[in-house]
Formats: structure tokens, sequence, C-alpha cells
């Protein structure tokens, strides 16, 4: 359902202002951003996974004819100058408030015309949280809080579902020790499963976190024992010598 509005500005480039923190904004680069737990464009803003009250893909901002629009697409709904927006559109004006979960709260503003605007090249997405979010090494593998993923200091175009994060958050504060598989799936189901389970979270993290999934580097099997997380890495291992099914 559309919300019209009295009056529409004529197209321009925008940015989000944090509602409470007037150094950090967002600069809308490309003609449709996707706000969300899971989004992955370059674009896209990135909201902590932490926060449940988010969906993955929990609204959008399109950029159209001659003015932005905000498209909800969740389940619990955001809103916008205090009001509920669940699966509708709102024209945007220049001073409106969006509000999504309990960490996003920006000011949508505008600043040229867009046909000045420099959608520039493609940058990894940032996340959207308290603080600014950074690697402290440029060397290896780190995953931060809000589960983007930085090897050798370059943020990843990807980022770690919860079950995903959960692997890595456990095996990370042992590193370079060997985790028991049933140690492993309790940290991270809570209770006990099959190891088959445990190999295909395996498999999708590497696909995710390794420049050659097929020679691990950073998520190592240690077959019939456990599994290793190696954050500085390691020589290539073959998954010919390292079973995927623990045999």
């Amino acid at each position: 359902m559309d919300t019209p509005r009295e009056s529409v500005t004529p197209t321009l480039a925008a940015i989000l202002q944090a509602t409470h923190q007037t150094d950090q904004r967002i600069m809308l680069r490309a003609p449709t951003v996707r706000i969300g737990r899971g989004v992955t464009g370059p674009y896209d803003i990135i909201i902590q996974p932490d926060d449940l009250s988010v969906s993955r893909e929990h609204a959008y901002l399109v950029l159209e004819t001659n003015y932005w629009v905000f498209q909800d697409t969740s389940r619990n709904g955001s809103y916008v100058n205090g009001h509920l927006f669940r699966g509708q559109r709102v024209v945007l004006k220049p001073g409106d408030r969006i509000q999504i979960g309990k960490t996003f709260d920006y000011t949508f503003k505008v600043i040229s015309p867009t046909h000045e605007m420099d959608f520039g090249p493609a940058e990894p997405p940032q996340p959207v949280s308290g603080s600014t979010e950074s690697p402290p090494s440029k060397v290896g593998l780190w995953v931060s809080p809000s589960a983007a993923i930085w090897r050798d200091g370059v943020m990843l175009p990807t980022m770690l579902s919860r079950t995903e994060y959960r692997l890595i958050k456990y095996l990370n504060r042992r590193p370079g020790d060997v985790c028991d598989y049933d140690s492993v799936i309790r940290a991270v189901w809570g209770s006990l499963r099959d190891k088959d389970s445990l190999h295909e979270l395996i498999y999708r993290v590497r696909r995710k976190i390794e420049p050659d999934p097929s020679s691990p580097r950073y998520l190592i099997i240690r077959p019939g024992i456990g599994v290793v997380f190696f954050p500085q890495g390691v020589e290539s291992v073959s998954l010919d010598a390292v079973s995927t099914d623990g045999t």
C-alpha cells in the first residue's frame, strides 16, 4: 500500500544521518539499497545479526523518478516518524526518521540533485553498529561482532549467518586447538546432532571464508578427532587428506 505525501521533492541524492551520532552517515550510493541482517550487496546496509527483531532483508530504499521511497518487507515492520509500517511504501521527505529494530535509527537527508550523484565503484557493505568495526590485523581472518568477514585486512562481500557465526566464535576462542565434534555441535546448536550437520555447516562457512574451499587454510577437519580454526591461516590443506565426513 502506498502512503501519499502532500508534496514530493525533486529527484535528489541523499544520505542517512545517525539520529544520535552526528558524525555517522551513510551515503545512498545506488538507486536501490537493501537494509537487513543478511544483505550482502556492495551498497547494502547491514544491521547487526544479534538484533533478532530485524529480518535478513528488512527493507529497501529505492530512488524513483523524482523521489526516494522506503519499502518495508519485514515481518515486524519499521517506523517512519514514529509510525509503524509493515509491508508498505513510504515516500520520503528530508528530515524523516527511520527506525528499524533496536539499533538502526537514522534521519533521511537530501544533499544534491541526483544528476550530480556519483555512485562510484562498488565497495564492500559496511555493518551498522554501535562502533566502527575494523580488523585488529591485516593478516589472517577476522569476523566482526556483526558477522562481517575480513580476510587479510579486506572486508569480504558476504557475512555469516547466526549459526555460522556461533561456529567461528566458538572455535576462535581456541585458535589452533583441535575441538572435538560433540563440543562443537553443542556450542553451535545447544544439543547433540549428527556429524553430517556439522560437516554441512563447515562446508557453507568454507565457501564464505576460504580463498579456495577445496584447499582450506582456516577451517580444518582432523578426521576422526575434531575441528581446528587457524585465524592466521596455514598452508592449503587438500581435502583428499582432510576428509569432510570425518573418516
